[in-house]
């Protein structure tokens, strides 16, 4: 918009030059490049100044429409341009001196206005404040000075605490607290927290006009002036004691509900582990019935047939005879179990020579003891007297024993058979105080062997019903795991121990009873 000032510069200076000789040429552009610098900036000054000196040295100096200039005309065009610059630049100050004056007196303004928002919204803060403070209820607010003394109490304070603000100005802080907490130095910790970290905020029991106690949650804030020096604090406080009881109480319902929840579980998992031992149980029964019955019915049947040669019919009535026994072993246990819930079973009591009961259970298990290489050790006391019990359940409990054994013990192994008298530990002491504590008070049984040992996770549930190392159908051990059960049962009905010790698999295992003199 401004670049065609050095044109009508150019068109006004060959009109008066042709009405009348000029003494210069230049005035009328120094003037568009005083006009093109104080309206458009520096850029549109130097442009103007660059054009100008262009069309001088084109139409107004000699040789004419020609872009040389010499002699005077050269140096002229130089001043020209230095004067133009000069102008330029001088303009260019100007402008921008009166811009910044311009947005100084804006920014003045909009400070000023500014301020006086601010002075408005400050004093509607403080009328805000006040009548916040004086009209609120619900919170306890007052203000302490530096030592720790009431400078101020609202309307809250006096429905929460009690006193009035007449009474309670003045006073110190500690009346609010109990004399335990006075004594512990609780209300000079609150400040020195408050002044160390920039607040304090805690829950605690506070103390009424009237003596009572409430939870309070407070907050305690240092007041500073502006060169950081304490000038006292304010402090709110708002009764949350019912909202502690209920929280209380919530507590102690989610204490009790979890409890129950817990119980509800275990039952349930004690029910689920009962009900899938009993169907693992059913499922090994089934199991181990149709394994002697399936042996039975097809060596019977080959029987039969008359097609077996004498030596093969031998074999099979032995295989019969075999099975048929170990089936009714199975049924004499399941009996036995059955009895033991129904708290049916009985002893038949008579003495009992324990050596003889031992002796007789390792002629029945002899055989089975050879098929495998396993040799039998015995250490038996025979100074040992008969005992008072049931010789066939007492057998049927060393036969248990000696069985397991030998069912896990590998190929050329060892059992070992020990009967032995004892004396209470707990009865050991001197025969000068007490000669007849050094009389066996029990004789011991213990069955030990070298097979592959008991887990140390399996062992508490070792006699347990329903519950086997291995209760899977392809376990290599048979048997329906009722007999250790059995065995713990036969002796605490004649009032003795049963225990099992392993030091873990491939350690062999130690079967102990114990029974009373």
């Amino acid at each position: 918009m401004l670049a065609p000032t050095y044109l009508l510069a150019l068109l006004l200076t060959l009109l008066l030059w042709q009405l009348h000789r000029l003494n210069s040429i230049y005035p009328l552009f120094l003037a568009a490049v005083m006009v093109s610098s104080w309206y458009g900036g520096l850029n549109p000054g130097l442009l103007a100044t660059f054009f100008s000196a262009i069309v001088c040295a084109y139409f107004l100096l000699l040789p004419f429409y020609s872009l040389s200039v010499a002699g005077f005309g050269a140096l002229g065009l130089l001043q020209f341009v230095l004067v133009a610059l000069l102008i330029t630049l001088l303009n260019t100050a100007l402008r921008q001196a009166r811009s910044q004056a311009q947005m100084n007196a804006r920014v003045a303004q909009q400070n000023y206005e500014s301020l006086l928002k601010i002075q408005d919204s400050l004093r509607q803060s403080e009328e805000r404040y006040r009548l916040l403070i004086e009209g609120v209820t619900n919170y306890a607010i007052f203000m302490l000075d530096p030592n720790g003394n009431f400078t101020s109490w609202n309307i809250g304070a006096e429905s929460i605490l009690g006193y009035q603000e007449a009474e309670i100005i003045g006073q110190p802080f500690e009346r609010i607290f109990s004399p335990e907490a006075i004594e512990r130095g609780q209300p000079q910790q609150a400040l020195s927290k408050a002044v160390t970290e920039g607040f304090s905020k805690e829950n605690r029991w506070h103390l009424r006009k009237d003596g009572t106690f409430f939870w309070a949650h407070c907050v305690i804030t240092p007041l500073r002036d502006e060169n950081g020096n304490l000038r006292g604090f304010s402090k709110i406080m708002q009764d949350i004691t019912e909202r502690k009881q209920a929280e209380e109480e919530k507590e102690q319902l989610l204490l009790r509900e979890q409890a129950a929840r817990a119980v509800s579980e275990a039952a349930q998992s004690a029910a689920e582990a009962a009900n899938r031992s009993k169907d693992e149980f059913l499922a090994i029964v089934s199991h181990e019935l149709r394994t002697p019955m399936t042996a039975i019915i097809g060596w019977a049947g080959m029987l039969q047939t008359g097609a077996l040669d004498e030596a093969k019919a031998t074999l099979a009535l032995e295989t019969i005879e075999r099975n048929a026994n170990l089936q009714m072993q199975l049924i004499e246990d399941l009996l036995d179990i059955s009895r033991i819930v129904r708290g049916e079973i009985s002893l038949s009591i008579d003495l009992v020579d324990l050596v003889e009961v031992i002796t007789s259970a390792i002629e029945v298990v002899q055989s089975l003891a050879d098929a495998k290489d396993i040799q039998i050790e015995t250490i038996l006391d025979t100074s040992i007297e008969k005992i008072s019990g049931d010789s066939d359940r007492l057998q049927q409990v060393v036969l248990n024993l000696l069985t397991n054994a030998i069912k896990f013990t590998p190929n050329g192994g060892r059992v070992k058979v020990r009967l032995s008298k004892e004396i209470d530990a707990i009865n050991r002491v001197s025969k000068e105080e007490f000669s007849q504590c050094s009389i066996p008070n029990y004789v011991q049984i213990t069955v030990s062997d070298t097979g592959k040992g008991i887990s140390a996770d399996f062992l508490p549930h070792v006699f347990e019903r329903f519950c086997q190392a291995d209760s899977s159908h392809t376990r290599s051990d048979k048997g329906l795991g009722l007999g250790l059960a059995i065995a713990r049962h036969i002796i605490e009905l004649h009032s003795g121990t049963i225990q099992a010790q392993s030091q873990g698999i491939g350690e062999g295992a130690t079967f102990t009873v114990k029974l009373p003199v």
